[in-house]
């Protein structure tokens, strides 16, 4: 009898893990949008409902980290994230304005989420190079 397997090829090999990383980091942030989406509301003083918050941030990070989790090399996920992280961006730039009460904690997020987006193209472009090769 023989089984056949699913080898994945990445240059390098550690683009799988750092997509397994940004997925559990997904999901801890989509945590805390999804139950404490108030807080997230106090931290960077977003005026929105919280429904609109827990849809916008805790859900979708969550759907991305799960999904990275069941198989990092899942570049249309990758590539959702670089979407969401646009829209991330679009977010906190506008909270980065000077209305806000809450603007130094958007900047700082703010760079944050600008690191993470470059981590997410890198990593969706080299996952999109994957081969997988089933013998």
């Amino acid at each position: 009898m023989r089984l056949a397997t699913d080898r994945v090829r990445a240059a390098p090999a550690v683009t799988p893990q750092l997509s397994m990383m940004i997925g559990m980091t997904a999901i801890g942030l989509g945590i805390w949008g999804s139950l404490f989406p108030r807080s997230v509301k106090r931290t960077f003083g977003i005026a929105a409902p919280t429904a609109a918050v827990f849809a916008a941030f805790g859900a979708r990070e969550i759907w991305s980290g799960v999904k990275l989790a069941e198989d990092p090399t899942r570049t249309g996920v990758l590539w959702a994230r670089v979407g969401g992280d646009v829209f991330d961006i679009a977010v906190l730039s506008a909270l980065s304005a000077g209305g806000n009460p809450k603007r130094g904690n958007a900047r700082v997020a703010l760079g944050a989420v600008l690191a993470i987006t470059a981590l997410d193209v890198l990593t969706a472009v080299r996952m999109g190079a994957v081969q997988r090769n089933c013998k």
